[in-house]
């Protein structure tokens, strides 16, 4: 068989031939970033074969990210730090407008504390004295001043009749300058001669001591030179004017003519005893002296009028001229409780604060005599010290050593007085759990809360700032019984403000006492001030309802 024979060739079969879908491109598994790589979306992907894109993750290295995303990581981390300043920088800034907004308000805390506030007491003067009066009617003419002290038969005062008076004086003195002239131009003096030598000699020291001394510095020794000189002047004009020269006789004789004249229309008021002069009188000198003290009763001890004599103006017959007080030892009476002179007896020493003005005055007094009453010991105190600035005084007042009250201690710039709404207790009611009032509508009632600032055994006090306003009518008592009560009556209260929240609070203090800077406050009380609130330091520098924060 030949090879190439076609009869003897075996056809082949076609092969069917299936058809083949293209294959599917593996699914990327997902992966995650490793460190060093990120995986990145090819768009690319599946582009050209009737597909839709889908993404491709490939890892590349970290320096290959885009700067997009460098961007937003970038504004991520700002983002909030940024928002934290803006926070801060309004806090801040709200801290800044409160603290000036309300610097002008102080708070404090009350806190326990205590004063020394000693009882004062009245005390009655009783001294050694007598009232000189005038004569005659006249001007007084006075050689001393208040508080000096003159000895006994001391000329105080001279009471002139200045219409006759004038005339005499003016021809007594024409008479001196003349008799003074001829004394001068005298050569013939015998008996005095040595004597005006001397005090001539005198005048010519003084004025050559004073020469050298330079105005430059102080000028006050002029004064003492020229008090030096006119008393050794008057010492020799004295001597002139008594000598008695038959040549000056009919001057001399002149000049006794009108002394005589001069004498009766004059007074010449001396010091019966010696001591200290006082221009004023009470009334009281002959009744109130040393002798006198066991007699002293409790209403004699009160206000006196003193009456200050002016040494300008004229006088009558009859009318005060000046005081003399002989001694400086001087007497207060008083009467105390029997407690605050418990074991006391007469001998003992004592200091006494005696109040003059604003100033106060410590005196060491000796118990004098003790009478112990009922309720109330009579105690006589006497003492050497301090008379004279006590000498125009009748009354006074003085304490003790004082004993510390305890309380709560406020200052005194925080106590202000308010105008509170009284009511009485029978017309608050409660509702709900808050105390208020029925208000009268007509034939209708509604309950309105009030603010009940404090209260005692019969009223309620309320704050006139609020709801319920004077001339409301509200119903006083419960059921049947109830009647209607009009708003009508303010009372003024002591109180304080108290900062204990954002706004000022008016609560009502019951002070027990007080001194010049603080005020001791009773503690426990159900609307006063407690231990530990806060309060407004300065209640000047705070209105009704006014925000703290």
């Amino acid at each position: 068989m030949k090879k190439d024979s076609s009869k003897h060739r075996k056809k082949k079969r076609p092969q069917k031939v299936e058809q083949q879908t293209p294959k599917q491109a593996p699914k990327p598994k997902r992966t995650y970033p490793t460190k060093g790589n990120v995986y990145h979306f090819d768009p690319a992907y599946g582009q050209g074969r009737g597909e839709t894109s889908k993404r491709d993750f490939q890892p590349k290295r970290e320096d290959e990210r885009p700067r997009k995303r460098k961007r937003r990581i970038r504004v991520s981390r700002v983002l909030p730090m940024f928002v934290f300043i803006i926070i801060a920088l309004y806090l801040f800034g709200q801290i800044i407008t409160m603290a000036a907004k309300n610097s002008d308000v102080n708070v404090e805390t009350v806190g326990h504390g205590g004063i020394d506030t000693p009882e004062r007491y009245t005390g009655l003067i009783v001294r050694s004295e007598q009232v000189v009066r005038s004569n005659r009617g006249g001007q007084p003419f006075y050689q001393f001043s208040e508080g000096d002290y003159v000895s006994k038969n001391a000329v105080v005062c001279t009471v002139k009749d200045t219409n006759s008076t004038n005339d005499i004086e003016s021809a007594l003195d024409k008479l001196d300058k003349d008799i003074l002239k001829s004394q001068k131009s005298r050569s013939d003096l015998s008996a005095f001669s040595e004597d005006i030598a001397r005090i001539e000699e005198n005048i010519r020291r003084v004025v050559e001591s004073y020469a050298g001394k330079s105005m430059k510095t102080n000028a006050s020794y002029l004064y003492d030179m020229k008090e030096q000189v006119q008393a050794f002047m008057g010492q020799r004009n004295e001597i002139w004017l008594t000598e008695n020269v038959g040549s000056l006789s009919q001057l001399t004789e002149e000049k006794s003519q009108y002394e005589q004249k001069l004498a009766q229309n004059q007074s010449t008021i001396r010091a019966q005893e010696s001591g200290v002069i006082s221009l004023s009188y009470d009334g009281l000198e002959e009744t109130l002296t040393p002798e006198t003290l066991d007699g002293i009763t409790k209403g004699q001890i009160g206000d006196s009028k003193t009456t200050f004599i002016s040494k300008a103006k004229a006088v009558s017959e009859g009318d005060p001229l000046f005081k003399i007080v002989s001694s400086n030892k001087w007497y207060i009476a008083a009467f105390l409780p029997n407690s605050a002179t418990v074991n006391w007896s007469k001998g003992e020493n004592k200091i006494l604060n005696l109040q003059l003005e604003e100033e106060v005055v410590q005196v060491n007094v000796k118990i004098q005599s003790v009478e112990i009453g009922e309720k109330e010991t009579k105690v006589v105190f006497s003492t050497y010290e301090q008379m004279e600035p006590f000498i125009n005084k009748r009354v006074l007042e003085f304490y003790l050593d004082g004993v510390a009250i305890e309380g709560l201690k406020v200052p005194n710039d925080a106590i202000v007085e308010k105008s509170l709404i009284s009511i009485p207790k029978e017309c608050i009611t409660e509702s709900l759990g808050n105390k208020g009032v029925l208000l009268v509508n007509g034939s209708n009632t509604k309950f309105l809360a009030v603010s009940i600032v404090s209260y005692d055994d019969v009223n309620y006090y309320i704050d006139q700032n609020g709801e319920l306003k004077r001339g409301d009518v509200i119903l006083q008592g419960t059921g049947e019984s109830a009647t209607h009560y009009t708003v009508s009556n303010l009372v003024p209260r002591t109180g304080v403000y108290v900062a204990n929240s954002s706004m000022a609070k008016f609560v009502t203090i019951d002070i027990l006492d007080q001194n010049q800077e603080y005020a001791i406050i009773r503690s426990g009380t159900n609307y006063g001030l407690q231990a530990y609130d806060l309060i407004v330091s300065d209640a000047k520098n705070i209105k009704e309802g006014q925000s703290l924060y």
